[in-house]
């Protein structure tokens, strides 16, 4: 077991230190954009303040590669809280405002899937919410407890589960199909963003280590 767990903790670290990782997922996230901004219109989902979103979105991931390339700690550091407040505001309009907004019969008539694809938006918001959270705490409070450093982790992790759970669903719900395009591409970015934003916390939490002696 304890085997087993070094082996993951050795992967986990190459993966998301391997500035490889955090080029394909920052280029994969820029791509995705205008996709997204493509269905979202041919849906009538995007209003000019989404549309801005995603432009300040596009340049933070552009910053924040740039960042990681450069080994610019202050940069990243702006960029990665500057990109973790904009995924959370886009997130809290999305799930507590589009969703709300639909009637509960068109979930029911979904049936399970309906029902774990609303569930699942909702739990994203509180898991995000909570990786904001957890990164002022270690970042700017410099309090780095194993055990909220553990949670950290494990939220961003379960947040990418969660992201894959919703790519597998959204095909399956009985929205317009440019609707479930918007959806899918929308979440498929998040995921690969999130991938970009785990490089960029572990960059930054091995530097705060070193910066404090640990």
């Amino acid at each position: 077991m304890s085997k087993w767990k070094l082996t993951f903790a050795g992967w986990y670290r190459r993966f998301f230190l391997s500035e490889r990782t955090a080029t394909v997922a920052a280029i994969l996230a820029m791509a995705m954009m205008p996709l997204v901004l493509f269905f979202g219109i041919r849906a009538n989902l995007l209003d000019l303040s989404e549309v801005y979103d995603l432009l300040i979105r596009f340049l933070l991931i552009a910053t924040l590669l740039y960042s990681i390339r450069t080994h610019k700690l202050l940069l990243m550091q702006a960029s990665t809280v500057g990109l973790l407040f904009c995924m959370l505001c886009a997130q809290s309009k999305y799930a507590l405002g589009e969703l709300l907004d639909v009637d509960s019969e068109t979930y029911i008539t979904m049936g399970l899937q309906g029902f774990i694809f609303l569930a699942a938006e909702q739990m994203i918001l509180f898991v995000q919410s909570l990786v904001c959270f957890d990164h002022f705490v270690i970042h700017v409070a410099r309090r780095r407890g194993a055990t909220r450093l553990f949670v950290n982790r494990s939220a961003i992790l379960f947040l990418l589960a969660l992201l894959v759970v919703q790519l597998i669903i959204a095909p399956s719900l009985s929205f317009g199909q440019m609707y479930v395009l918007h959806v899918w591409t929308l979440h498929f970015d998040e995921l690969i963003v999130f991938v970009l934003l785990m490089c960029a916390e572990l960059i930054l939490l091995i530097d705060s280590a070193e910066l404090m002696g640990e």
